[in-house]
C-alpha cells in the first residue's frame, strides 16, 4: 500500500511516503525548515517527495494524518491539504491522534507508560495516557495539576523541547521522568505512516481536526450568542 503521511500539528513540517509492500520509505528533510511555515512549505515537500519516489498521486491509496490534537492553525493546514487530495484521487483519509503519535515516536519500551503531553497555555495541557498495547487513554484538555494526579507510576512524560519548561519541576516532585524531543523529531512521519495501515478511515468530506477544546474565536462567538445549539458556530463559519 502507498502511503502518504502528514504532520502539521507542531513547530515542524513532517510528511513522508511509505511502500509498505517493498518498505521503501522517503521522509521530508528539515535542513531548510523554519517554524511553523506549513502553509508554504507543505505542497513543495509532498511535490519533492512524489517525484523522489517516482509515484503518481493516482497512486496513492491511503493519508495518514495527524488529527490533532496541536496548533489550531497547523492542524487545519494539513486537514486542507489532506482532504484536497483525498478530494481529488482514490486515496483513503486515515486519521490518527496527534498525542498517540508523539508517545509512539518517543517509545524505547514496551514495558512503559508514556504521557504524550502538548502545552496549551495557562497551566493547561493537551494530554493522554499511551499505555502498552491499549487504546489512548484520558485524552483531553486538562489543567496539568489534574492530569498529574492520572499518571501512572513509572510512566513518562514527552514534549517538544522548550515547550514544557513550566512543568518540569513537578513532574520531577512526582518522581517521574520526561523526554524532550527536538520538534523536528516529535512526530516520525514513518510511524505515522505506519499507523495508517490500521486506522480507521474517516469521510474526507465530513473530516474536521480534533481540537479538543473550543478556539478563541469560538468562544467568543458563543459569549455573544448565548442560546446557540451544538454546531451553530460551524454553521455561522461555514456561511463567512
Amino acid at each position: 500500500m502507498k502511503i502518504l503521511s502528514i504532520d502539521t500539528s507542531g513547530s515542524s513540517l513532517n510528511v513522508g511516503l511509505l511502500d509498505s509492500s517493498t518498505g521503501l520509505f522517503f521522509a521530508h528533510e528539515h535542513t531548510t525548515d523554519e517554524a511553523r511555515t506549513h502553509s508554504m512549505k507543505i505542497l513543495p515537500a509532498i511535490q519533492a517527495l512524489m517525484t523522489k519516489a517516482g509515484w503518481s498521486f493516482d497512486q496513492l491509496e491511503r493519508i495518514a494524518l495527524t488529527a490533532g490534537p496541536g496548533s489550531f492553525t497547523g492542524l487545519r493546514i494539513g486537514a486542507a491539504v489532506a482532504k484536497m487530495i483525498a478530494g481529488q484521487t482514490s486515496a483513503e483519509l486515515v486519521p490518527v491522534s496527534t498525542l498517540e503519535m508523539i508517545a509512539l515516536s518517543a517509545r524505547s519500551s514496551a514495558a512503559t507508560s508514556y504521557l504524550p503531553m502538548i502545552n496549551a497555555r495557562n497551566h493547561n495541557v493537551f494530554a493522554a495516557i499511551c499505555r502498552p498495547g491499549k487504546p489512548l487513554d484520558d485524552e483531553g484538555h486538562w489543567p496539568f495539576a489534574d492530569f498529574l494526579s492520572k499518571a501512572p507510576k513509572n510512566s513518562i512524560f514527552v514534549f517538544e523541547q522548550g515547550t514544557g519548561d513550566d512543568f518540569k519541576a513537578e513532574i520531577q516532585t512526582a518522581g517521574l521522568k520526561f523526554i524532550e524531543q527536538p520538534s523536528e523529531k516529535l512526530i516520525d512521519a514513518k510511524l505515522l505512516a505506519q499507523q495508517g495501515l490500521s486506522a480507521a478511515r474517516a469521510d474526507a468530506d465530513s473530516f474536521a481536526p480534533r481540537y479538543l477544546r473550543k478556539t478563541a474565536a469560538e468562544m467568543a462567538w458563543l459569549k455573544k450568542h448565548p442560546d446557540a445549539g451544538d454546531g451553530d458556530y460551524a454553521k455561522y463559519v461555514s456561511e463567512v
